[in-house]
């Protein structure tokens, strides 16, 4: 082999390799990443699909009682609406308000010894939402990235009949949630895409006992919970 073709050769493996370095900076799939980190700031919109229920509590009159074998609350499905406000704290942290609306339905369950086909007792509720979140992301791969977050929500019931679920079961207009989860980001052109799974659980008790004597009187508290899919659209 001359020394001028294995020149050429070596040439070619030289310009070969500093071109895949070149194109593996530019080609690294971040480009619409990069194209919105310059933003300190944005908002968006976000869709969820949720079930709903309530961890409910006895009291110590169920137990010396016998009229009534059971008292639980049922899974409801619903969905929210919100809008998002998202401030970024260095590339990793974020500060998120996401005001909204939730809609569903709670169900409890009285089952009376003495009628075994008892129905559910039903609550619609259109709940007004504050939730605040802080957001942790990993670091960008191919315009994508994992994030947990954590936070605290209040909500108030805005529908005027569905704070009572029958004569002696009332519910309280306010309550107050503990909230955590994790999403992924999908950065195209325009927007942001977060799909979300997040799990929230009420530490205040909502349930208004006025009638110690009633049914009602044989739970001590009730405490919402509820589990959400989301999506994000954001930019």
């Amino acid at each position: 082999m001359s020394d001028i073709f294995r020149k050429k050769i070596i040439g070619l493996l030289c310009c070969s390799f500093f071109g895949t370095m070149v194109l593996a900076q530019h080609g690294d799939g971040l480009h619409n990443y990069r194209n919105k980190q310059h933003k300190n700031y944005y908002f968006g919109i976000s869709f969820g699909l949720h079930k709903s229920n309530l961890k409910v509590l006895h009291s110590e009159d169920f137990q010396d009682q016998k009229n009534i074998s059971l008292i639980e609350s049922y899974s409801s499905p619903g969905y929210d609406i919100k809008v998002i406000g998202n401030l970024k704290i260095g590339d990793y942290w974020d500060f998120r308000l996401l005001p909204g609306f939730s809609f569903g339905q709670m169900q409890m369950m009285y089952q009376h010894n003495t009628s075994p086909t008892d129905k559910p007792l039903k609550l619609d509720y259109v709940y007004g939402e504050l939730p605040f979140q802080v957001r942790y992301k990993s670091h960008p791969y191919k315009d994508m990235r994992v994030y947990v977050f954590g936070g605290f929500k209040y909500a108030f019931d805005i529908s005027s009949k569905s704070r009572s679920i029958n004569t002696d079961f009332h519910v309280s207009a306010s309550d107050y949630s503990l909230e955590g989860g994790i999403g992924m980001q999908f950065f195209f052109p325009y927007f942001i895409l977060s799909p979300e799974i997040k799990l929230t659980k009420g530490i205040s008790n909502i349930l208004i006992n006025n009638n110690q004597e009633s049914d009602a009187g044989l739970l001590q508290k009730a405490l919402s919970q509820m589990l959400t899919f989301s999506f994000h659209f954001e930019g």
